[in-house]
């Protein structure tokens, strides 16, 4: 059963390894919106996943002003939203699929609850993303291995987070999921076409930069702003605030050994303020508690990159961190989200988007310092 086991954990880690390095070299850029830190957790969006932001060729429209003109790329189809959300995403869900073998192995069974959880509630989002995209015969089949490779993970995260702690028969399930998921990943990412940066389907666009810049998110709310949604069964409402931002160099968590997280040279740690309340109970039903949005619903979009929260610090000298979870009637948590930031962030370019209630609500994040 032991030498079973191994062999099944080496065949899913050369899947993993090998998956990961067909993102490297048919999306390079598709790595640099992934958090260095902790993978995570949370689905890719329409709106954030342009084909400049994986190839990082495309400059930032309002950076490097100097010049007259800016390269804008033609607005994507459905094909090509499904392709950047494969890229964008494998990694992080081999990284959490590896994690769950590694905790599984040391006997961290909150660890590996965790895990499980995070790319159950990864791969589940993705799931809807991929399901909701409008996709030409062509690449029917890249969604169909993307969505299996999903379901995969979703089988094994599920396993994993209710069988702790855990029993062989399980973990040999898990495993089998888990490689599964990786070949079939493996297999959309080979049938991807994107083109190559600066090929003739990619042909850029010249805007005058004396026109005023546009919007990434035109509709989007402002600090302070609540949004209002309901569960998916329509039985309970919640409303969700961003509220306040703020950036620093270094923090430290609370309590008897408390741990320093000092940012990396160039880098900042951004600190975002989300609340959110169970506004009440409609209906005739007996379910009476609201899902709050994790921390992993949320991605930070900047000057074409975008950014998810690093794993939950729990409490910290600066305030509570924000985790999400199930909320009584009239019942609110609040915290921070941390991002990983450029040193130089100007929140003036920055924007939050949540995924929650089947909608996905976007915040500006200017004007909103710490008070």
């Amino acid at each position: 059963m032991a030498a079973r086991s191994s062999h099944a954990v080496v065949l899913l880690v050369a899947g993993c390894i090998g998956a990961i390095l067909l993102v490297h070299f048919l999306f390079p850029g598709a790595f640099a919106a992934v958090s260095p830190y902790h993978p995570a957790n949370g689905s890719g969006t329409d709106r954030a996943l342009e084909i400049g932001d994986l190839s990082g060729d495309a400059p930032p429209l309002g950076v490097g002003a100097e010049n007259s003109t800016v390269l804008l790329l033609e607005p994507m189809n459905d094909d090509e939203r499904l392709e950047a959300l494969i890229a964008s995403t494998s990694v992080p869900l081999l990284e959490l699929s590896v994690g769950q073998i590694y905790s599984a192995h040391i006997r961290d069974d909150a660890a590996l609850r965790d895990r499980a959880a995070d790319i159950r509630s990864l791969a589940g989002s993705l799931r809807s993303d991929a399901l909701a995209l409008e996709v030409s015969p062509e690449v029917t089949s890249v969604r169909s291995d993307f969505i299996a490779a999903l379901d995969e993970f979703i089988a094994a995260g599920t396993l994993l987070e209710r069988s702790v702690p855990l029993n062989r028969s399980v973990l040999d399930e898990a495993l089998g999921h888990q490689i599964l998921g990786a070949e079939h990943l493996s297999d959309a990412l080979l049938d991807c076409k994107s083109p190559p940066a600066g090929s003739p389907d990619t042909e850029p666009v010249p805007m005058n930069l004396m026109a005023k810049p546009v919007p990434a998110f035109p509709d989007a709310l402002q600090i302070g702003e609540r949004f209002c949604y309901d569960d998916a069964s329509g039985a309970n409402s919640g409303s969700l605030i961003v509220s306040q931002v703020r950036t620093l160099q270094s923090f430290h968590t609370a309590g008897l050994k408390p741990e320093k997280y000092a940012a990396k040279p160039g880098e900042s740690f951004l600190l975002v303020t989300i609340k959110a309340t169970h506004l009440g109970h409609k209906g005739d039903g007996t379910n009476y508690r609201l899902q709050s949005p994790r921390e992993n619903a949320f991605t930070l979009h900047y000057l074409g990159e975008t950014y998810r929260p690093i794993a939950s610090p729990g409490p910290t000298n600066q305030g509570g961190s924000y985790s999400g979870g199930a909320l009584g009637r009239h019942e609110s948590i609040s915290g921070y989200l941390f991002f990983e930031v450029p040193e130089d962030f100007d929140p003036s370019h920055a924007y939050l988007e949540a995924s929650v209630g089947g909608s996905r609500p976007v915040w500006h994040l200017a004007g909103g310092g710490a008070a």
